[in-house]
Formats: structure tokens, C-alpha cells, sequence
């Protein structure tokens, strides 16, 4: 037996139990384009009837399986409890959250992944699910609907998914095949949840190039007064060149 500086190393340290959980947060947009841009970002939350409290919501998640890997565990907990079938490269890691209070039936560390989901294919799979659904951020945030430190996690996993809209192009899967800057501007506008200055965004966005392609043609619906809008759609870019960032003194 030899020894190390501090102690032998057949000499084990006691180890506190503790459990080890994936919990995700799937995002999407409502596409009702009459609701404000802040309420159209909606969070993917479900009731655990075993809960005592049955008007707390809850991500889905669960404890680490022991043959998985943590997205492993993230994608079969989605399904068991939502029918929504995510893959490992839709899945951006969060970060992790052990404060020991986080759960007062034992000592729980979570590992939290986001994946950001269009709308008419995860409304489809939720049909399957009569205890999940799709509430706004707003509302969750503001009306301390979840459990645990669950909306903290989800803000942590809006700013994640804000990170990404700077440096590729993820919000191009809100849009439809062809869509209009202001479309474009309203993705952005319901992650960062707060209006951006419309010319001032589509500066950033034309200074992208292969951002978005423009097409000869034009919306046959117009927010504003004047011509109608040109239409575009998605360039082939993996991650943007230049980055589109914005900042609250970017707010409208």
C-alpha cells in the first residue's frame, strides 16, 4: 500500500448519498402572431400527480438511469411523460443545480438541458399526454407555478437559448419556409423578451450574410402601412459569422 500526501489510497472518504436527475426545458413560440412576442415563448410543463400540492407545475425529468448517459435520460423522460420525441443534437446543456435546499426530501443535483422545439410537431405529440402542455415563460415566472427551483432553472435556460440565437441560426426554426424580417424579428423578440428597434434589427441581420436569402416576393399581409413586406428564407449557414447580439439598449 502506498501512500499519497494526504492519505492512503485504500483509505475511502465517507460519501454523502444523493441523487442525480436530468430535468428539460423544451421551448417553442406560439404562432399566433396577435399575442405579444414576451408571451409567445412557451415552456414545456407538466403535473406529477403524487405531488401533494397538484397546482405546482413541473419540468419533465427524472433520475439518471443506470446504463444512460445524462441526454439519454433527458430524451426517455421527455417521452414517458410529454410523447415528444427529442434527439441528442437538439438537446444544449444548461448547467447543473445542487443547492441543497433544491428539493427537501434529500440531497438532489440536477443537470438541466434545453432544446428548442417549433410548435405544430410538439403540439401534435402532446396530444398523446393528458398531463403535459405548453405554458408561457411570463406566466410561469410570475406566478410561481413550479416546484423546486424549476423556474430558476428555466431562466437560466432562456438566457442558453439566447446565446444560441446570437451565434447560429436556431431561429430560423421558427419561421415558416418563407417568412418576412419581421417574422424573423419576432423570434428573437420572444426569447430576449423585450422589442427590438425594427431598423436596428435588420441592420444586424443584412450585415449576416447567408443569414437569410430574399425572395421576389412579397407578404400578402403587412404589419405596417406602405408596400408590402419581401419575403426570405433560410441560407445554409451552420453557425453565423458574425454575431447577433442585442442589448437592453437595444429595446424599442
Amino acid at each position: 500500500m502506498w501512500q499519497t500526501g494526504f492519505m492512503s489510497v485504500t483509505k475511502r472518504t465517507k460519501q454523502m448519498n444523493f441523487f442525480v436527475y436530468v430535468d428539460t426545458v423544451v421551448f417553442t413560440i406560439n404562432p399566433d402572431r396577435s399575442v405579444e412576442p414576451r408571451d409567445r415563448l412557451e415552456v414545456l410543463v407538466m403535473q406529477r400527480p403524487e405531488r401533494p400540492d397538484k397546482n405546482q407545475w413541473a419540468l419533465p425529468g427524472g433520475l439518471v438511469g443506470d446504463t444512460e448517459n445524462l441526454k439519454d435520460t433527458s430524451i426517455r423522460k421527455v417521452r414517458e411523460e410529454t410523447g415528444i420525441a427529442l434527439d441528442k443534437g437538439e438537446l444544449f446543456q444548461v448547467g447543473a443545480f445542487g443547492d441543497p435546499e433544491r428539493d427537501n426530501r434529500y440531497r438532489a443535483i440536477a443537470i438541466a438541458y434545453v432544446a428548442l422545439v417549433p410548435r405544430p410537431g410538439a403540439t401534435k405529440a402532446l396530444m398523446n399526454s393528458d398531463k403535459a402542455e405548453f405554458i408561457s415563460f411570463r406566466k410561469l415566472i410570475s406566478k410561481k407555478m413550479l416546484e423546486f427551483d424549476h423556474a430558476e432553472i428555466i431562466k437560466q435556460a432562456r438566457q442558453t437559448a439566447e446565446n444560441m440565437l446570437e451565434d447560429t441560426p436556431v431561429a430560423l426554426l421558427f419561421c415558416e419556409n418563407k417568412f418576412t424580417i419581421s417574422d424573423l424579428r419576432g423570434v428573437y423578440e420572444s426569447f430576449l423578451q423585450y422589442k427590438v428597434d425594427p431598423a436596428n434589427f435588420r441592420r444586424k441581420v443584412d450585415a449576416v450574410q447567408g443569414f437569410v436569402l430574399p425572395l421576389k416576393e412579397y407578404s400578402e399581409t403587412s404589419s405596417l402601412p406602405g408596400r408590402p413586406a419581401l419575403m426570405y428564407k433560410a441560407g445554409n449557414l451552420k453557425t453565423l459569422p458574425t454575431p447577433i447580439r442585442f442589448r437592453n439598449t437595444d429595446a424599442k
